[in-house]
């Protein structure tokens, strides 16, 4: 019966989808018992998931125990622009930065074995950063003034980054654990825009081509015509990266659930990635007669790309205490340097050095400057008879995002999460559920160095996380 349900289990992760959207690019929700707890778990990991939230906790986990968690989004995220240009057509409800499919999965796996009374090895899959967007909610043959004015900085954003983490726990005292996870991070980037932006990069573009297309004209009256005359593009980046990264954790409990103290650290990760740039026009444009077929294929070939971002490191600290009426109550505090997602560059492979039609550059650096952020998690969990167990919780999490990189590929605000859950045990089997309303602060962004994206406006956003997990324990006798 435990291999059966274990081989669905792996079966059911071998399809994960993207993952949601979460501070910047962060997700917390990775554990339906921690997270109908506000996810505050550093201080109580209690189940499989402490692989995630400090891996300290599986050392107090005697016998073996696998358990799979999976999680569902449904993001509504409207942006209303506050300068768009005369005569452009704003839906009634804004723009829908819509997350494809609506229903979002995120799954998560987790396996701890107690090897002696003094080591347990724990072995996870999971999700802590990853991002889906869309607000690709048009066709390229629709009238300019009907699509979504903020397509010049990103139409679709997807971030995969998955930990393959084996993790191993040593008893310090009867009371305390360290724990130490080494993992492989392979992660997976796709980015979409459009291109040749008339007040933007097509009048860059033309300011190049003015000497060529019309000669003896004025560069910059020749470039503006141009940049007018040219079909709108959409260029698209994917690549993939696998990297090290590892986990710290530190854990004591109380042995009568009087206080409890944790702490985790969660490396940051470079990501080396590689893969390739793609770049898209539509036929039969106004400028097409005049400058043949090929002069924008040729400018703008597919490519081999490299490029480099950097994941924030995460450091928290977490206490908890069962002392009241038998009902557990747990906060914690975290930290992460997003400092460290500075910018990407892109590098491209096929530029004027080694082609003279080309009009990639050698290198192209997406610059987003992001702040530290911090979240606050409080939650309760109270036995409701031993077979039923409740919980509720509320998070804050502010915003990694400065106002100038706010955008379709981080529409983000600072946001507060309510949660509630439970959990139903039958032998040796627990099923959790949790709900999570997320309810991000509404954020106007008027910022003057985008106003020619188009990004500038009101961003309102909403999200219901739904969440469930499977849990099989098994005792462990030792020789």
């Amino acid at each position: 019966m435990l291999r059966r349900t274990f081989a669905l289990l792996v079966l059911f992760f071998a399809f994960p989808a993207p993952p949601s959207r979460g501070s910047a690019f962060s997700i917390w929700e990775l554990g339906a018992r921690s997270a109908g707890m506000g996810t505050a778990f550093t201080s109580v990991a209690s189940d499989g998931s402490a692989i995630y939230y400090n891996p300290a906790g599986i050392g107090f986990q005697p016998g073996t125990h696998m358990q799979m968690d999976g999680l569902v989004v449904v993001g509504l995220f409207r942006f209303f622009p506050s300068s768009p240009l005369p005569g452009t057509v704003v839906p009634p409800n804004g723009f829908s930065g819509s997350i494809r499919p609506h229903f979002i999965p995120v799954a998560s796996l987790y396996i701890t074995r107690e090897m002696s009374p003094k080591i347990t090895f724990g072995f996870g899959i999971f999700t802590p950063f990853g991002l889906a967007a869309n607000f690709t909610n048009f066709h390229d043959a629709d009238p300019a003034l009907t699509k979504f004015t903020g397509r010049w900085a990103g139409t679709r954003a997807h971030l995969e980054s998955y930990w393959f983490q084996p993790t191993a726990s040593y008893r310090l005292t009867p009371n305390s654990r360290i724990a130490l996870g080494i993992a492989y991070v392979h992660t997976h980037l796709f980015l979409e825009k459009s291109i040749l932006n008339p007040r933007g990069d097509g009048l860059e573009f033309g300011r190049e081509a003015a000497n060529t297309i019309f000669p003896g004209v004025d560069q910059e009256q020749a470039a503006r015509v141009i940049a007018r005359l040219l079909p709108e593009g959409r260029s698209r980046i994917a690549g993939t990266a696998n990297s090290p990264a590892f986990n710290l954790g530190y854990l004591y409990k109380h042995p009568e659930g009087k206080f409890n103290f944790g702490l985790m650290m969660r490396s940051a990760v470079t990501n080396h990635l590689s893969g390739s740039a793609s770049f898209a026009f539509p036929d039969n444009y106004p400028l097409e007669p005049f400058v043949g077929p090929d002069l924008l294929p040729k400018a703008f070939p597919s490519q081999a790309i490299k490029g480099s971002f950097t994941t924030p490191a995460t450091y928290s600290v977490g206490v908890s205490s069962a002392a009241l009426k038998k009902m557990l109550i747990s906060f914690d505090f975290r930290l992460q340097d997003y400092r460290r997602f500075a910018s990407v560059p892109l590098n491209f492979s096929v530029t004027k050095a080694t082609d003279p039609d080309a009009r990639t550059p050698a290198e192209q650096r997406l610059t987003f400057d992001f702040r530290n952020s911090y979240q606050l998690a409080f939650g309760i969990e109270k036995p409701l008879n031993p077979r039923i167990e409740l919980r509720a919780g509320y998070l804050f999490d502010r915003s990694p995002v400065v106002e100038k990189s706010v955008g379709p590929l981080f529409p983000d605000c600072n946001r507060h999460g309510f949660t509630v859950g439970s959990t139903w045990n039958s032998g040796n089997m627990e099923f959790t559920f949790f709900y999570e309303a997320m309810w991000f602060v509404e954020r106007n962004i008027n910022v003057a160095a985008n106003a020619n994206l188009g990004t500038n406006g009101d961003y309102e956003n909403f999200a219901h996380l739904f969440g469930m997990a499977l849990r099989i324990n098994r005792a462990t006798k030792h020789k």
